[in-house]
């Protein structure tokens, strides 16, 4: 061994006494560096790691994860710091929930994936929807439970939406050829069946606003439409009302008009979205007077006026209707 050598040695040994005594004296950023003179890049990352115990903060902490990795030699402290980082990642977009961007997620899948968490990169492909990454990496786990579950879970949804495009194509069907009461009392009976029916729902929406429901009579005098609503009173709404809107800022049942005491009255039937005159809300009756402009659910306009006997005028969506009440 030549003098150089020896005098490498000797200095590279009291680094590692020196990065020794700032470890146990507590000054871990210290203790890093001089085992990273040393030569010691491993237990410059096992002291990497016990930093991001320390630490509070899950940022931090997984920063110093991620430098542990790199600084590592060892295959295994790399992979065990990978692991920590990968862990810690999840545990952050997990509590973060809607508000997590897919790519973020699928970043940390694939990091616990490399780290060899294949269980929780399973959870966190989960959480994107990416059933085929989910599939595989619990075959790889021998997670065989859990597989067969997923598994299970997935013939479910596909039959579940076979089900669905039936329904949509026997209701799209029905529409088609202005079967539209069958056609609602199919949708009606998906509805009522506590499934997933969003789309169901949208195409029960247009079909009503395509039909006309409750007592309405529809007069051709010499040329002329007439429209009547027929009652002692005449709802508007998007649903079961007497005339329909298809506005989704409307509810089922929006407005009434019937006759009070002071007359004709309109009332607003406590409705979210409720109903303006001039801006202010109804909040009880109105009288209809010599008429009102009212705005439904803020978005549709609806003017009611007295008739030339003793009904009103409703005019709303372009369409005009007379009530005798």
């Amino acid at each position: 061994m030549s003098l150089f050598e020896w005098f490498g040695l000797r200095r590279g040994d009291s680094r590692r006494r020196a990065a020794e005594a700032r470890e146990l004296a507590g000054d871990l950023a210290g203790a890093v560096e001089l085992y990273v003179e040393a030569g010691m890049p491993d237990d410059a990352a096992r002291v990497l790691l016990l930093r991001a115990d320390a630490e509070r903060s899950v940022e931090k902490r997984i920063a110093f994860c991620a430098t542990a990795s790199r600084t590592a030699e060892s295959p295994e402290l790399k992979r065990a710091a990978l692991a920590r980082k990968a862990l810690l990642a999840f545990d952050l977009v997990r509590a973060r929930g809607a508000s997590a961007m897919r790519s973020e997620v699928l970043a940390v899948a694939r990091d616990l994936e490399a780290a060899g968490e294949l269980e929780r990169a399973a959870d966190a492909y989960a959480l994107v929807g990416d059933t085929e990454a989910e599939t595989r990496v619990l075959a790889a786990a021998g997670a065989i439970d859990r597989l067969e579950e997923r598994l299970r879970a997935s013939m479910t949804a596909e039959r579940d939406q076979r089900e669905l495009a039936a329904a949509l194509r026997k209701i799209a069907d029905l529409d088609r050829v202005a079967e539209r009461r069958e056609a609602i009392a199919v949708a009606e009976a998906w509805l009522g069946g506590s499934r997933d029916g969003e789309r169901v729902a949208e195409a029960l929406r247009a079909i009503r606003a395509r039909l006309l429901t409750g007592p309405l009579l529809t007069l051709d005098l010499g040329g002329a439409i007439l429209r009547c609503a027929l009652g002692n009173e005449v709802t508007i709404g998007r649903g079961e009302a007497t005339l329909i809107v298809a506005n989704r800022a409307v509810s089922r049942t929006h407005v009434r008009v019937r006759r009070g005491r002071s007359g004709i009255e309109v009332e607003d039937l406590g409705t979210r979205n409720g109903t303006t005159l001039a801006g202010a809300r109804l909040t009880a009756p109105l009288p209809v007077g010599r008429g009102v402009q009212l705005l439904l659910g803020g978005e549709v306009p609806c003017a009611i006026a007295p008739g030339t006997g003793q009904g009103c005028v409703v005019e709303l969506a372009g369409e005009r209707f007379v009530a005798p009440l």
